[in-house]
């Protein structure tokens, strides 16, 4: 009697099942949205590479440079507009980026052809953009999401449009040449970053 008691009186616990592990790739996805004004500053700053190399071709370079802090101006606001509305976005994580590589590339394309930076400068500038470019569109179509800029990138491509506006702003001398080869080095980082935590997700 009391055995049957007590197998009455004992708490029924569940069959343990599988423990789902946490997907690593969750924290990377975004909302669908498209006309957002953070998208819509993005995919303006790319047409500003227009007027700034009509401005270089003028040898007006005072107004490429002005162009060029106002495009970074909009890289600033449209990153603060989408952090604090909450409007961060698929499509919006693949056209900051892009804009940016299309005004840089675009810009220093023109600079490089007016003798104002060297062409090494400009080769490591468009091959690391197409890199992470090959590397953004294989991991959409691997993963399913578009990856990020990491910190390393940001400060590459920070470093780089400073450069940008000191050489089109007059600055010369060791000054510019310190700006450049940090540029460089935060490239080389932001690659090696990128791809190790793309390569980190693929092997999950």
């Amino acid at each position: 009697m009391t055995r049957d008691l007590n197998r009455t009186m004992s708490p029924i616990v569940p069959a343990a099942g599988p423990v789902s592990e946490p997907d690593p790739i969750k924290k990377f996805r975004a909302k669908d949205l498209v006309f957002t004004p953070s998208n819509i500053i993005s995919a303006m700053r790319a047409f500003m590479a227009f007027p700034a190399i009509f401005a270089i071709m003028a040898e007006l370079n005072i107004l490429a440079a002005a162009i060029c802090f106002v495009a970074f101006l909009s890289d600033i606001l449209d990153g603060w507009l989408a952090r604090k509305y909450d409007t961060v976005s698929e499509l919006g994580k693949v056209i900051d980026p892009l804009a940016d590589k299309i005004y840089i590339g675009i810009v220093v394309i023109a600079m490089a052809f007016y003798g104002l930076i060297p062409i090494w400068f400009l080769s490591v500038i468009i091959g690391r953009d197409l890199v992470i470019l090959a590397g953004g569109i294989w991991a959409k179509g691997k993963l399913g999401v578009v990856l990020p800029s990491n910190y390393p990138g940001k400060a590459a491509a920070l470093t780089t449009a400073i450069t940008i506006f000191l050489i089109l702003g007059g600055v010369t001398g060791m000054v510019i040449v310190g700006f450049v080869y940090l540029s460089v080095g935060l490239m080389a980082v932001s690659v090696w970053v990128y791809g190790s935590r793309l390569w980190s997700l693929i092997r999950v």
